[in-house]
């Protein structure tokens, strides 16, 4: 299928790849807003002409039974500054909520290899179609972390992409690691949790804030659960740890074990290939011994009939010969 061409059209070395147009695309679904809290009454041209001084508006989707609306700005700039003047700002006696959506045709991609880049993780991933991000992971070193995010135009392409990695093993480079796809569960690190909208009327709100931050005195009933609720997070850390040692352990196994059968899999290629050349030349040897037969078969033959025809041609010349020596005999009886 098409799919499989575009992919067969990627093979072959990935050694120089053009730079990543790192320029950002516009309306792209990084700019998309949410704004909640509205009334019923609220129409399409509100929203425009309060999002309008901002930017540009695209793909602008109203729900007035629940009050909600969806609208992606040009550039995530102005995305931004519409979010932050906007949001909690009154209208009809209520606050409207600006957030950002998350990005609903964006993967997660990992088991990345340290050679694979952000050019190869996009120009991997593009034969599901049209990209409008892709990064790899780093940590605070510039390391890859052995994951990416892509970013698609379309959510069906992020669909394909998720679902045909997961029936197939899908490798990026020679390594024998097939990359494994999550939908991303994208999480608020921008805005966080902020005061307003806590739900205020629950009673287990006012039981919390009853009291404010403290260090417990040693010894006392604080002291004692929370030094479990510490000792409980300190246990996850340490089978974290064993965890992540004992994956650590099985994948470079698991790498030395693909090695071995990768070195094993190339010399039986190369068995199969001297085996095949050796019947070849065999075959061929076959072929040159029989012609060289079939040759000295034909010349064999032709000597034949070469040799018969002299000998015709010779035993009629021996008959002319005693056919002129019998006529000169007669001419010479009747001469006397």
């Amino acid at each position: 299928d098409r799919l499989m061409e575009r992919i067969m059209s990627l093979n072959g070395p990935t050694h120089d790849l053009p730079p990543q147009d790192t320029a950002e695309k516009k309306f792209s679904g990084r700019n998309r807003l949410y704004v909640g809290n509205l009334t019923n009454d609220i129409s399409e041209e509100e929203i425009k002409n309060m999002f309008s001084p901002y930017g540009e508006i695209s793909e602008l989707f109203v729900n007035k039974e629940k009050n909600f609306a969806f609208l992606r700005m040009d550039y995530r700039i102005n995305a931004e500054k519409a979010k932050h003047e906007l949001d909690g700002t009154m209208r009809k006696g209520r606050p409207i909520r600006v957030r950002f959506s998350p990005h609903s045709s964006a993967i997660k991609v990992k088991n990345l290899t340290p050679w694979v880049s952000n050019e190869l993780l996009e120009k991997s991933f593009s034969v599901f179609g049209e990209i409008e991000r892709a990064i790899v992971i780093v940590d605070d070193r510039g390391k890859s972390m052995g994951e990416g995010i892509v970013e698609y135009v379309r959510k069906p392409s992020a669909l394909m992409a998720l679902r045909k990695c997961n029936e197939g093993c899908y490798f990026l480079t020679a390594s024998l690691r097939p990359v494994v796809v999550e939908s991303l569960e994208q999480q608020d690190d921008i805005d966080g949790y902020p005061d307003k909208n806590i739900q205020r009327k629950n009673p287990e709100f006012f039981k919390a804030r009853e009291i404010g931050p403290r260090f417990a005195q040693q010894g006392s009933f604080e002291h004692e659960y929370g030094t479990r609720w510490k000792q409980l997070h300190e246990l996850y850390k340490q089978k974290e740890k064993a965890l992540k040692r004992e994956m650590a352990m099985e994948e470079e196994k698991l790498e030395a074990q693909m090695e071995f059968a990768r070195y094993e899999h190339e010399t039986e290629l190369l068995r199969e290939q001297l085996r095949l050349r050796e019947a070849d030349r065999e075959r061929q040897k076959r072929e040159w011994e029989m012609k060289e037969r079939q040759a000295q078969e034909r010349r064999s033959r032709e000597e034949e009939v070469q040799r018969r025809q002299q000998e015709e041609m010779a035993m009629r010349i021996r008959r002319q010969e005693e056919e002129l020596h019998r006529r000169q005999q007669e001419n010479n009886l009747f001469m006397q």
